[in-house]
């Protein structure tokens, strides 16, 4: 082969492997499970206990702040899972709205799985962590209390829902999945959707501490005024 043939192959080649390396790569695939009712409360990991009879809770990290339970019947796409078995990845509601978070252990059936692609990143879990970037007017100050302040609630006018979040920008969402009972007339506050919209409490049903969401306006002359807006 003459110099000048050698020379223009050896060009078409690096071309070509540039080329290559330039495809932008397909997203790596997980594995898509069923959840279930009836989970066991992560005792060990977060000294909590007892059963959550809709599915597992979906929090912001391990041991976090409930933003919602994966019903059950409903699918969850595991990311990644922590040493303490939490999966982090997304949730994908009956109704199509589906957002990234942590699931308690213990809430998939491990016996089928489907294989889908990944669509959590690190990035929208690390930003998760940080609780201003779904909620407000927490009850207390990062990493403290439990739904610590009491508010009254009127069983006949305010429903109990078990999700509200629209998808993984946690700035929008609608009440969604009654609780099917009614509420007790007291519950725990926690906090309030970032979109002002619905609010987290804790409340004793079912014979469990069930969280759940109820519109601000239910409880909005109840809450104090100087609830806490520090980030984590």
């Amino acid at each position: 082969m003459r110099a000048s043939a050698i020379k223009r192959a050896l060009v078409a080649l690096a071309v070509g492997g540039l080329a290559v390396v330039g495809l932008s790569q397909p997203a790596q695939a997980i594995n898509q499970y069923v959840t279930i009712g009836n989970v066991p409360k992560p005792a060990a990991a977060c000294n909590n206990h007892g059963v959550m009879p809709a599915g597992g809770w979906l929090a912001n990290k391990s041991c976090g702040y409930v933003m919602g339970t994966a019903i059950a019947g409903t699918r969850f796409d595991v990311s990644t899972t922590t040493p303490n078995n939490f999966h982090f990845g997304r949730w994908r509601a009956g109704d199509g709205s589906s957002f990234c978070a942590y699931l308690v252990p213990g809430a998939l059936n491990t016996s089928h799985s489907t294989p889908i692609a990944d669509s959590c990143s690190s990035a929208t879990s690390d930003r998760l962590v940080h609780r201003r970037t779904f909620g407000r007017d927490f009850d207390v100050a990062p990493h403290t209390g439990n739904g610590a302040i009491v508010v009254r609630i009127n069983p006949s006018a305010c429903t109990g829902y078990y999700n509200y979040f629209t998808d993984s920008t946690y700035t929008t969402g609608a009440l969604r999945d009654p609780a099917g009972f009614a509420l007790p007339t007291t519950g725990g506050y926690r906090y309030t959707t970032a979109d002002n919209g619905a609010s987290m409490i804790r409340v004793d049903a079912l014979g469990e501490t069930i969280w759940l969401f109820v519109s601000r306006a239910c409880i909005n002359a109840q809450l104090p005024a100087n609830l806490n807006n520090q980030n984590d």
